[in-house]
């Protein structure tokens, strides 16, 4: 583990000991490679905090299971970027810590032979700790035509772990960044897939809910089209009426529609892969519109987490902005990161700041000159 990573998870637990579970430290490191896998061109001053982030999740997935002490983060970047970072790693890193598999090696057969057990011991606690066949931890999840399949095939057998690893189906999270991609809203592609995870996969496992079962592809156009209302409504300030309704809804379901056969599935069958999708027509869109719009769905933080979306987009399109009209010198300047001293703050031989300074110059001489020519005469007088 990286010295880096460790005073972060210490950091985050002030009151636990210097002694980490090997647990926490095993997840936090996973978390750390894969998001570097996952989200490999993050924001100079996002870059910072991800550290910082990876070993924060780690704590919060395992606390319960590690009865940790209070955490207690201080990022080492400003709050509102750190929270968006947080919320971006937390929803494309999948979340694997249901059991430490560290809380099953705690007690090696080497200990166990110093502490005096003998073979017949050692035999006696083998079936205690048996590991169940993968068929039959997976048959809860499988299909009823699929419960009869004694040997199913490589592919097969790949699409369910694929499907089970995080609950969505296969075709979910290609498909809605194809059809980000091709409205050219690539930023809104996490914040969709946290919406529809949230309801259709909520903690890691597919939802119960008899209706959500049945309209898959139906809340999945939905839940896209909230947030493409939301985002409009924000930066244009206008709400989308009758006349841009239908435009909008014509544009998603055809998009949904051609995904079907633009977007690959690799690794996993036909039947696997397309689980759950359908072609939509407009009253089933109208009516999972009307749906999740009458539950509590929109009040989550991946719905309101895209205030800190747009923001950050406007951050990045004032700054293009401003690199386009200043000119050639001024462009040529450090940029101002967060991890660095090239701070506003710390700039004191900014154009600005050596214009204040001119000008509290000139007045003050200008004091001191008053202040001179009557203080000179009275003593010339006496």
């Amino acid at each position: 583990m990286s010295k880096q990573l460790e005073l972060a998870l210490l950091s985050l637990m002030p009151a636990h000991g210097s002694e980490l579970p090997p647990s926490l430290v095993e997840l936090a490191g996973s978390l750390l490679a894969q998001s570097r896998n996952r989200a490999s061109t993050l924001k100079a001053e996002e870059e910072v905090g991800r550290h910082y982030a990876c070993a924060n999740i780690a704590c919060d997935r395992l606390k319960i299971t590690l009865n940790l002490p209070p955490i207690e983060p201080r990022p080492p970047i400003p709050p509102r970027i750190y929270k968006r970072l947080y919320t971006h790693l937390d929803n494309i890193l999948p979340n694997t810590s249901g059991t430490p598999r560290s809380s099953r090696l705690r007690t090696p057969s080497s200990k166990k032979r110093e502490l005096g057990a003998s073979p017949a011991s050692s035999a006696r606690q083998l079936p205690s700790r048996g590991t169940p066949s993968k068929e039959s931890s997976l048959a809860q999840f499988r299909q009823p035509s699929q419960a009869g399949q004694v040997t199913p095939s490589k592919s097969t057998v790949r699409g369910d772990a694929a499907a089970l690893k995080d609950g969505l189906h296969p075709w979910i999270r290609p498909t809605i960044r194809y059809m980000c991609a091709e409205m050219e809203n690539r930023r809104l592609a996490p914040t969709v897939l946290a919406g529809v995870e949230s309801i259709v996969a909520p903690a890691g496992r597919r939802t119960d809910d008899p209706w959500v079962s049945k309209h898959i592809a139906d809340l999945a156009a939905a839940i896209y089209f909230f947030v493409i209302m939301r985002v409009r409504a924000m930066t244009s300030g206008d709400a989308i009426d009758r006349e841009g309704y239908v435009p909008l809804r014509k544009e998603i379901l055809g998009l949904l529609a051609q995904a079907r056969h633009h977007v690959t599935i690799k690794d996993v069958n036909e039947s696997e892969a397309w689980d759950g999708w359908r072609a939509v027509k407009s009253k089933e869109f109208d009516t999972a519109v009307a749906h999740v719009n009458d539950t509590d769905w929109l009040a989550g933080d991946w719905y309101k987490g895209l205030v800190d979306v747009v923001d950050s987009t406007r951050e990045d399109d004032t700054g293009t902005a401003g690199e386009v009209d200043h000119d050639d010198s001024e462009a040529q300047l450090p940029a101002r990161r967060a991890d660095t001293m090239l701070q506003e703050k710390y700039d004191f031989l900014s154009e600005s700041r050596l214009s204040d300074y001119a000008a509290w110059k000139d007045q003050i001489l200008a004091r001191i000159g008053q202040a001179m020519t009557a203080g000179g005469a009275m003593d010339i007088d006496s």
